[in-house]
């Protein structure tokens, strides 16, 4: 039997990680790394604030585990909750029985804070896929009711939307509610600002661990310009059904309390015996190694560290942002950071047990941070140094979840994210106002798409020998609307070799055509119908495998 090194937890920590210790210990390795979680799929949890607001599906966010790792058979997929670890025998007591490790890696993240009475019963966080639905579905049905109320104070009551917690999360589900307010708005027959916005910050600046306080500032008049209230240096000290009050003895009146103030370790790490302060983070040495413990090592949101003596407190978001004193810190909770953590801590784990190489520290870089403020305004700092607000920080949003999905290596995500964020998605919904993502009915291009078949068989047999049955080869499959795209590219393809042996009206526009009839025109009346869906169902299925509720590679490696 293969030597095991376990990941617990599969966020962007334990997923990357895994995939680069699949890469340091190769299929030939008598060590195999072993991945467990709660559930089969990777939550991209960068997006969760969409699907709150339903400006994505829940399936956008979900990424099959078995089909991220399929180029690595060295990893295996375990579905389960883990209940103990017995770090003396070098066990772990999941759900479904145990596993036995070598080395051990924590990866389990964090959950919002329910230190506030009532935020457990009435707050809606959204840290996790099942609580972003949730919410979302909360919203649409408070605002259902809020526009049939006659009573004026439960009706306000009902279209006040609270967010407690001005920082990046609670910034970029304000931005999101924005976007989303025009939708519920037109859908309940209110006007847009009649669904209020309202945002509560205990801090005396909205986004403050930005190092710049003039990107804060425009954000928050950005907000303001959007109709939200904006309460600053205001604590929630209760939350109840339809009212939270503040620190001050003031009173809001709601139904929705919307939680993005603050995360601690996960309720399941007080069932660990594990070094850990008073929120449940685990204390890791600078080589990620959870303090008194030889074999288990841990990254990602729920790790704190000892402050180096060399480390001065600086101010601003590449500081590691000490808590209650010095002597400690936590990272900034990003994917940036625990990209960089489990490359350093794979590293660690290889030299430990292939005795080459050194033991290297994490240190934290200068930050890049991207910040939406919903589909049509964001926040981009780079380094600490250079700070662009507006349209095209928002786009540099985009490209920074591109990055992190060509890391995965899941180029089929990649093409999901393009499609649902900037080709089809609804104009109100698009950081580029629509002009890219207008779906046009494929059956206008009936007409175009028969007759310029028409026109390529006509020229195929006049042509005649091997170019002229490509040429009528493309006609047909126009004609018939089989392969569309394919053929429209092939149609402007041979548009050049037209336009390179004469000169006409007809070969001028045949280039034009050929991109036209790319948008997939032989959907309507051919046999693209019934083709593409069938395509789009098995392909992913044949390539990669039909993704599971559950999933145990350690059992099935028994039979």
């Amino acid at each position: 039997m293969k030597k095991r090194i376990v990941i617990v937890g599969a966020g962007y920590a334990g997923v990357m990680t895994a995939r680069k210790l699949a890469n340091q210990f190769n299929q030939k390795s008598e060590y195999e790394i072993v991945l467990i979680d709660e559930h089969p799929f990777f939550t991209y949890r960068t997006s969760l604030h969409e699907v709150a607001t339903k400006r994505i599906e829940p399936n956008a966010v979900q990424f099959d585990l078995r089909q991220l790792f399929m180029h690595q058979k060295n990893v295996k997929i375990v579905t389960a909750r883990v209940e103990n670890i017995d770090a003396n025998q070098h066990i772990i007591h999941t759900s479904i029985g145990q596993v036995d490790y070598n080395k051990l890696i924590w990866a389990g993240g964090v959950e919002a804070r329910s230190d506030v009475p009532g935020v457990n019963e009435y707050g809606f966080p959204f840290w996790s896929l099942d609580q972003a639905t949730s919410l979302r579905v909360h919203i649409e049905e408070v605002i259902r009711q809020g526009a049939i109320e006659l009573d004026e104070d439960i009706r306000q009551q009902k279209l006040r939307l609270v967010v407690v917690g001005g920082g990046y999360l609670g910034v970029q589900i304000l931005g999101e509610l924005l976007d989303e307010r025009r939708i519920l708005a037109k859908a309940n027959q209110l006007r847009n600002r009649e669904i209020e916005l309202t945002l509560v910050e205990s801090k005396a600046e909205i986004l403050s661990d930005l190092d710049d306080a003039r990107v804060s500032h425009k954000v928050e008049n950005y907000l303001r310009h959007q109709g939200v209230k904006v309460y600053k240096k205001k604590a929630v000290s209760e939350i109840f059904e339809d009212h939270l009050v503040l620190n001050d003895g003031d009173k809001i009146m709601t139904n929705t309390v919307i939680w993005a103030g603050g995360t601690q370790g996960r309720t399941q790490m007080t069932e660990l015996d594990l070094s850990q302060d008073e929120e449940r983070h685990l204390q890791v040495t600078p080589e990620m190694r959870i303090q008194d413990q030889a074999d288990i090592y841990a990254l990602g949101d729920s790790v704190i560290q000892p402050l180096p003596a060399h480390l001065k407190e600086r101010k601003g978001s590449e500081t590691l942002m000490p808590k209650r004193g010095e002597h400690r810190y936590f990272w900034p909770q990003n994917v940036h950071n625990a990209v960089n953590q489990s490359g350093k801590l794979a590293n660690n784990i290889a030299v430990k047990l292939l005795n080459h190489g050194d033991l290297s520290a994490f240190k934290p870089k200068s930050q890049r941070i991207f910040i939406s403020v919903g589909s049509r305004y964001g926040v981009a700092i780079f380094k600490n140094r250079l700070a662009v607000t507006g349209f095209w920080a928002r786009e540099f949003k985009h490209l920074s979840n591109l990055h992190f999905l060509a890391q995965l290596g899941s180029t089929y995500q990649i093409h999901q994210y393009l499609k649902r964020e900037i080709f089809s998605t609804p104009q109100h919904m698009i950081s580029g106002q629509g002009n890219v993502s207008n779906v046009g009915n494929t059956l206008w291009s009936l007409p175009l798409r028969l007759a310029t078949g028409i026109f390529l068989i006509i020229t195929g047999v006049a042509i005649g020998g091997g170019i002229g049955s490509i040429f009528a080869g493309v006609g047909m499959a126009l004609f018939f609307g089989f392969m569309t795209t394919i053929a429209g590219f092939m149609t402007f393809l041979l548009s050049l070799v037209m336009l390179g042996t004469s000169f006409s009206i007809s070969a001028l526009l045949l280039p034009f055509v050929g991109i036209a009839l790319m948008n997939g025109a032989g959907r309507s009346f051919g046999v693209d119908y019934w083709l593409v869906p069938f395509i789009q169902k098995n392909l992913g299925i044949f390539i990669t495998g039909d993704s599971q509720a559950s999933y145990n590679d350690l059992e099935d490696e028994k039979r």
